[in-house]
């Protein structure tokens, strides 16, 4: 057999070795989208522990709930996190949802801001635009108040909205891309006042958080609400993988840590 063909057969099942053997190794990837309240709160340090345990690594990303939503639909993502439940057409198209854990919002103004309280009516008000004037709240004296909002397609915008009963905020509302971008907005503006995951702010000493005044009683966030990790039809696979090593005890400690609230 001629002396080039013997090197060129070699070379071929050398490559072909080396392409199974590669094939062989590959990690296996579980894709998030979604929440960037989830993505942010608990997914950077539980895509590394679950990696640890099961040796599948986690593509993360996000933005919004309804953006999760919007990837998973189209299958760009094999599970996506958020914080309300799937719409009914949602649900038509094959999602399912799976309850995670418990979180709530938290009202912010700048630190030098002289209010420590407001009410759920004066937050309407001024989210309804009826409310203009920090003079109104005693607030920065002379100051039209600003509006830090969560973008429109988050959980927590809608929360609020569901919470607050406003339709479409003022004109001068500042919408940030992603919701814990709030804090660093509010942060910037001392005339300003938003709201954003109360697990965002575990470690921060720079914002003010208001007391929320609700039928008189007094509290530092808003009810509960309920995340939850979607799927295309019942998890399975790497994704029910993922959901039981969020239920188990060392899932329950990354939610814990991170400022959120075990789901009953």
């Amino acid at each position: 057999m001629n002396r080039s063909i013997i090197i060129k057969l070699v070379l071929f099942f050398l490559c072909l070795f080396m392409a199974n053997t590669h094939t062989s190794f590959a990690q296996e990837v579980l894709r998030y989208n979604g929440s960037s309240t989830v993505l942010k709160g608990i997914m950077y340090r539980a895509a590394k522990e679950f990696n640890e345990k099961e040796g599948i690594k986690i593509d993360l990303k996000g933005k919004s709930t309804g953006f999760g939503i919007q990837k998973l639909l189209a299958g760009e993502c094999d599970i996506a996190g958020g914080g309300r439940p799937l719409k009914a057409k949602e649900k038509e198209k094959g999602l399912v949802e799976t309850k995670a854990f418990s979180d709530a919002f938290v009202i912010v103004v700048h630190p030098t801001n002289p209010l420590t309280e407001i009410t759920s009516q004066q937050l309407t008000d001024i989210l309804q635009g009826k409310i203009e004037e920090w003079d109104d709240l005693n607030g920065p004296k002379g100051k039209k108040i600003v509006i830090i909002s969560p973008p429109v397609k988050s959980a927590t915008y809608d929360h609020a909205k569901e919470l607050l009963e406003f339709n479409e905020l003022p004109q001068n509302t500042i919408f940030v891309d992603m919701t814990p971008t709030v804090y660093t907005k509010v942060k910037t503006f001392p005339v300003s006042i938003g709201w954003l995951s109360h697990a965002t702010l575990m470690d921060k000493k720079d914002i003010k958080i208001l007391q929320l005044i609700d039928n008189g009683n007094k509290s530092g966030m808003s009810q509960l609400r309920t995340m939850y990790f979607y799927t295309m039809g019942e998890p399975q696979g790497n994704s029910k993988k993922f959901i039981d090593f969020m239920k188990s005890s060392r899932g329950q400690a990354i939610i814990t840590d991170a400022g959120f609230f075990i789901e009953n």
